[in-house]
């Protein structure tokens, strides 16, 4: 028995000889089924065709392409097994040769290896399930609806089935991710819907590729509908068992829970206006348990009508089985001391009335009726502050009327202090903002007094002695000091002041009190009824230093006006008697002239209408 393991040339060299000395016999060569890329082919030949003491020659190569792989014989040589490589057709010739050696015929037959055929099959583990917000159950959707960015495991299998070890080699369009690859499966994730692009190629041990195949996946459920599904169903989960928890009297959990369900199904319908029900519900229920906590404190307190109070509107609100028993046994309560407790109550709120528009002494009378019939600490504390505070309004009344007296005499540092002790003793607004004015006049009236004392002393060193006395003079007037006192006693045994000097005062620095103002606006105001408007204009202006206001303002203004008309009137007349003069005398252009100037200190449309007709004529 011989075994040709040949290459082609020797094949061909074969080949010739065979069919110079023999010809072929009919098909004698039996095919085991069809041959498949990577996987061993099995060829035979019946027995009847090997001569009697005879045997079998085998010759094997491929037409094109690679030589099969791990030719070998069986069954005593009357088989020949072979793996094609790949699909290129395989030439096998089968020579019988006779017991001489011999070959008495042949036989040939071309093998086409084929590919394997591989399907590619979605495995569907568990179907996708949706929920449907309108019947609240879920549907089991069909097993072709895939969902995106979701693991979608793929099965691939060789069609006719490999007999051996074989492998699986995936690939995918851009848009899918592999991962996880299992034996014959593989995990695919694509992010968006869409059709998915899935090739796969098998190989054998040896990595022979035994074929390959391609699909389209079809991702057609969006991540976020399924989410959505989810979430909608979780919520409505989530409001059946806020609404057990509700019925078992939990509201704070059901209405905490019914808020997750509305954040996970915002637009539930049914979920959204029960939630605003319960809502409604809890904050009736969370009023009206607020309303019987302050009951009990009230009860304790002994405040029974307030207690009362709390409860009826509680059982109104958010009714209890007990709630009627509880109202009235505070009643009961409440009835046992009524009488009185309202008495007392009715004489204390009139003395807190007289309290309230500081009648003292008529509010302690009446909180001493009211403690007569019910005795309360707090209303005793009350009387008690109530009397300290007669005693300290007395003491501020004494101080706050020696300081204006004190101010009226000019003694303002006196004044200050007893006004500061009255503050101390009744906090006042309108006092506190008049001190704070005073305590400013007296520190303007010493810098003042202390600039007048300089410019005196300037004034001796330049031996201007009767200026200098003046000075520390009005210094004095300002704000006395010892300094300007002993200067004004040295000065005064050599220097006198002429009788008409003019000494000046605080307020003709702008310096004074509100009361200084108004003793001046007094001045100004009886010189201005007596007709003499530039003196009370003067003293007006001083008032309005001293404490400016809107009002003076507006009427200084007025005032100044009302002056420099009457001095234009004044001052145009009498240019006009000058003109009237000339006129008479003869000198008409001289006239004329001086009636335009008069026209350019005071309007006077006599004199303009005279001036036309004078230029008319000419």
């Amino acid at each position: 028995m011989r075994i040709k393991l040949s290459h082609a040339l020797l094949f061909s060299f074969m080949l010739i000889f065979a069919l110079a000395s023999q010809t072929f016999a009919a098909q004698s060569i039996i095919m085991n089924g069809d041959a498949h890329v990577g996987e061993q082919a099995v060829l035979s030949v019946e027995t009847s065709q090997i001569p009697a003491g005879g045997s079998v020659e085998w010759s094997v190569s491929p037409t094109t392409g690679l030589n099969p792989d791990r030719i070998s014989l069986r069954a005593g040589g009357r088989e020949c097994a072979f793996t094609p490589l790949d699909t290129h057709p395989i030439r096998v010739i089968a020579s019988f040769i006779n017991r001489d050696g011999d070959v008495a015929s042949s036989s040939e037959i071309f093998v086409n290896p084929k590919e394997f055929q591989i399907d590619i099959a979605v495995v569907i583990e568990r179907p996708l399930t949706l929920w449907n917000s309108a019947t609240r159950s879920n549907y089991v959707l069909s097993p072709d609806i895939l969902l995106a960015n979701s693991p979608v495991r793929l099965r691939a299998s060789l069609n006719p089935s490999f007999k051996g070890e074989h492998s699986f080699k995936w690939e995918a369009d851009a848009a899918t991710a592999l991962f996880s690859q299992d034996k014959d499966d593989i995990f695919i994730r694509r992010s968006a819907i869409g059709e998915s692009e899935i090739s796969v190629s098998a190989f054998n041990a040896k990595g022979v590729k035994l074929g390959s195949g391609e699909s389209r996946v079809n991702i057609s459920l969006p991540v976020s509908r399924f989410n959505e599904s989810a979430n909608e169903r979780e919520a409505w989960q989530n409001w059946q068992r806020s609404q057990e928890l509700w019925e078992n009297k939990n509201y704070a959990e059901a209405v905490e829970l019914a808020g997750r369900a509305i954040a996970l199904a915002p637009r539930d319908v049914e979920i959204s206006q029960g939630l605003r029900a319960m809502n409604t519900n809890y904050a009736r229920y969370t009023k009206a348990q607020k309303l019987r906590e302050d009951a009990d404190n009230f009860d304790a307190q002994g405040k029974f009508d307030e207690a009362l109070k709390n409860l009826r509107t509680a059982q109104v609100i958010w009714p209890l089985e007990n709630g009627a028993e509880v109202i009235a046994e505070t009643e009961k309560k409440f009835n046992e001391q009524r009488i009185l407790i309202q008495q007392a109550n009715w004489l204390r709120d009139t003395a807190s009335a007289y309290d309230n528009e500081n009648m003292y002494e008529d509010a302690l009378e009446y909180y001493a009726k009211s403690i007569a019939l019910v005795s309360s600490d707090a209303v005793k504390d009350r009387m008690e502050r109530i009397r300290n505070r007669l005693t300290l309004i007395a003491d501020a009344d004494r101080y706050a009327g020696e300081g204006n007296s004190l101010e009226r005499e000019g003694k303002l540092q006196e004044a200050l202090n007893r006004y500061s002790a009255s503050i101390l003793s009744n906090p006042d607004a309108t006092l506190r903002q008049h001190i704070e004015e005073l305590q400013s006049v007296i520190s303007r009236r010493e810098r003042q007094a202390n600039a007048l004392n300089r410019e005196a002393q300037d004034l001796m060193r330049r031996n201007n002695n009767q200026e200098a006395l003046k000075r520390y003079t009005e210094s004095m007037n300002v704000w006395p000091t010892d300094t300007a006192e002993q200067r004004i006693r040295q000065l005064n045994r050599n220097t006198r002041l002429p009788a008409d000097a003019v000494i000046r005062g605080p307020e003709d620095f702008g310096i004074g009190t509100r009361l200084d103002a108004q003793k001046i606006t007094q001045e100004a105001d009886e010189l201005y009824s007596q007709g003499n408007l530039d003196e009370a204009l003067a003293l007006y202006r001083k008032a309005q230093n001293i404490a400016p206001s809107d009002e003076m303002r507006r009427w200084i203004v007025r005032l100044d006006a009302a002056v420099k008309e009457r001095d234009a009137v004044n001052n145009a007349n009498r240019m006009i008697n000058e003109a009237n003069a000339l006129f008479k005398a003869g000198k008409t252009n001289e006239a004329i002239n001086l009636y335009r100037e008069s026209l350019k200190v005071h309007k006077n449309s006599e004199i303009e209408e005279f001036i036309r007709k004078q230029a008319a004529g000419n």
